[in-house]
């Protein structure tokens, strides 16, 4: 090689980039040698060594990269919370044959991802503004070029979307936590900010008691109670902060006693405040349950039992020494008669209606929110079970994609490259079979003449083939144009009237006048035609019938070709439109390509396309129907 083509540039090695190799890449098909001489003239082909960093995320774009060999991995910084540390997500890992740094034709040419090698990488580089000043000047390029590039664009946004989906899949995992210590967390703090709420409820109830209902009891004593449990709240706040802040294997533990500590100074609280509110008296006895639901949704059965053991007694404490003296009883002056108090079938009556319905709210609320923890395990386990399921789905469904692509990539360059010398070699046996280097004896014409039969069934193979990845590609939607069906049926026909006449069958066209134009690729719908037709004619035996219909069915025409042939075996027919399938019964040396082209042909033009058999008109032979909307109809361009 060279020095004119082979230069240094720091550690990178750069070449001029012959044509050839943007033909491996399908964002250029379709295009001349003329057009990709112009692209290849702006190219550079650049090698770099396994780990180097070819851009960052917010760097200036100022080049387009094709890869030649290797892989590179597209990054970006994902900042999951504030303050969180970036971190970086993969969003796609770019092989051979693929392309990256779009941004390089788009304003404001910033970079959106970060691009790495993750081995010795061969690439191509195209700078961004020269690329799109050529692509602006020349429309024909730019038109293929751009709508591949959206296509491109479209694929990675949604890989883009998806990962993000799976890297974020619930706010708790963002964070590190389970689902299960996610939820206990948020309940930790929906309960201390429901404590400020009670606070505040127990100061406005004092002063609607007092101020307003004229009852009698020591008021700033109860309000005092109220300030203690807003400040032992605030330590709550600050303490939880500090200490649930981390996620691992002792959280939920540490959750649950800090739990139970909140609800044991609660329930101070709250029998402090009734003895100096009415103690028995006070009908907001009966919030003890709801304490005591709090526990039994919060805490396992034990704790959610131990706080409710405690609650009783509290209460049998606080009416025990007020009723023998033991301490003062505060009564509620002008709510209650005094004497009511010192009742003991009302205190006791009271105490066992109370007890008992601590006990079993304990036992409801515990087993709901015992079953609600199990199934929320459960859930956690088949997330994640689904995650990893879903992640092996995606990797094969990738492998597929690019084995696909670069089965059409490998066919399309194989064929071409074949049909070229096949091609010379039929000619020179055209020239030797017409006599045109000298007579040839009947041995040496057979013989000739066999390779010249064979060369001709390969090269309809490589056209098959070459058009199998064309449609692919999408280039039959380029061909398409409003046209007139009555030329392209009649050219069908008249291409197998003679096999069709050599086996002594009829052929017979049921065409209706002012059937309205279609979109469509004449060619291509001739192709499919005459591929129906052959088949027709080639498993009709003699004196038998082929029929073409067409029949306008509103918003689309329907085009059958039936016969009076052996038919299809029903175990084939739902696979006799798959690439290289070919029935028991075939004949010939066909690929099995013809069914799958005519499929995709048909489909490119927004159509579908079914076989039946026994044709049930006629209850014999076989019956394939297709579908095309008319023009102006909803036109599918490819799937």
């Amino acid at each position: 090689m060279g020095s004119s083509d082979l230069w240094s540039f720091g550690n990178v090695g750069l070449r001029m980039v012959p044509v050839q190799l943007l033909r491996r890449f399908e964002l250029f098909s379709g295009l001349s040698e003329e057009e990709l001489a112009r692209l290849a003239a702006l190219g550079r082909e650049e090698v770099h060594e396994p780990g180097a960093v070819l851009f960052r995320e917010g760097d200036p774009a100022r080049d387009f990269f094709l890869v030649l060999a290797g892989e590179v991995a597209l990054e970006m910084g994902v900042q999951l919370w504030p303050g969180a540390p970036k971190r970086q997500l993969e969003v796609e890992a770019v092989l051979s044959g693929g392309t990256f740094g779009w941004s390089a034709l788009i304003p404001p040419r910033i970079r959106t991802l970060s691009a790495r090698c993750r081995g010795e990488t061969r690439l191509i580089a195209l700078p961004g503004e020269e690329l799109r000043r050529l692509l602006d000047s020349e429309l024909k390029i730019g038109h293929k070029f751009w709508g591949r590039l959206a296509e491109l664009i479209a694929f990675r946004l949604r890989e883009t979307r998806a990962k993000l989906m799976e890297l974020l899949r619930g706010e708790e995992l963002a964070s590190g936590f389970t689902p299960e210590e996610a939820t206990l967390l948020r309940r930790v703090q929906y309960l201390i900010d429901f404590r400020w709420l009670a606070a505040l409820g127990v100061v406005a109830m004092a002063i609607l008691a007092r101020m307003g209902l004229g009852l009698g009891f020591p008021f700033h004593i109860v309000l005092a109670i109220a300030a203690a449990v807003g400040a032992y709240n605030l330590g709550l706040l600050l303490y939880a902060r500090r200490a649930l802040a981390r996620a691992g294997a002792g959280l939920i533990p540490r959750a649950r006693r800090f739990i139970l500590f909140q609800s044991g100074l609660d329930l101070l609280a709250f029998t402090a405040l009734l003895h100096f509110s009415g103690g028995i008296e006070n009908p907001f006895i009966l919030y003890y349950i709801f304490h005591i639901i709090i526990a039994g949704v919060l805490l396992p059965y034990r704790l959610a039992y131990l706080i409710t053991t405690l609650a009783t007694l509290l209460v049998l404490a606080l009416t025990g020494l007020e009723y023998s003296g033991a301490i003062p009883h505060h009564h509620l002056e002008g709510f209650l008669p005094f004497e009511l108090y010192h009742r003991w079938p009302v205190v006791l009556g009271t105490l066992f209606a109370l007890i008992t319905a601590l006990y079993v709210s304990t036992y409801i609320a515990t087993s709901i929110a015992g079953e609600l923890r199990k199934r929320q395990r459960e859930v956690a386990r088949l997330k994640d079970r689904c995650f990893l399921d879903m992640k092996e789905l995606e990797e094969a469904n990738r492998r597929l994609v690019e084995l696909d692509r670069l089965r059409t990539h490998f066919l399309a360059i194989a064929s071409h490259d074949l049909k070229a010398p096949l091609a010379a070699v039929q000619s020179y046996l055209g020239v030797l079979l017409g006599g045109f280097v000298g007579p040839l004896g009947e041995r040496q014409r057979e013989m000739l003449s066999r390779s010249s039969l064979r060369i001709k069934e390969l090269l309809n193979l490589i056209n098959d083939l070459l058009d199998a990845t064309r449609i692919e590609a999408g280039q039959i939607v380029q061909e398409m144009e409003l046209i007139e069906l009555r030329p392209v049926v009649e050219a069908a026909l008249e291409n197998i009237r003679s096999q069709a006449e050599e086996k002594g069958l009829s052929l017979k066209l049921d065409l209706p006048e002012g059937l309205p134009p279609v979109r469509a690729a004449a060619r291509r719908l001739e192709q499919v035609l005459t591929n129906l037709l052959n088949n027709a004619v080639k498993f009709t035996p003699t004196g038998g019938e082929v029929r073409l219909e067409l029949e306008d069915r509103g918003d689309h025409l329907r085009v059958a070709v039936r016969d009076t042939g052996v038919g299809i075996p029903p175990e084939e027919l739902p696979r006799i439109f798959e690439e290289f399938y070919r029935g028991k019964g075939a004949e010939g040396k066909g690929a099995g390509l013809g069914l799958a082209i005519a499929k995709k042909i048909v489909e490119a033009h927004g159509g579908r396309i079914w076989a039946e058999s026994p044709d049930p008109a006629t209850g014999r032979g076989s019956r394939f129907t297709f579908t095309l909307p008319k023009a102006g109809a909803h036109l599918q361009e490819g799937k």
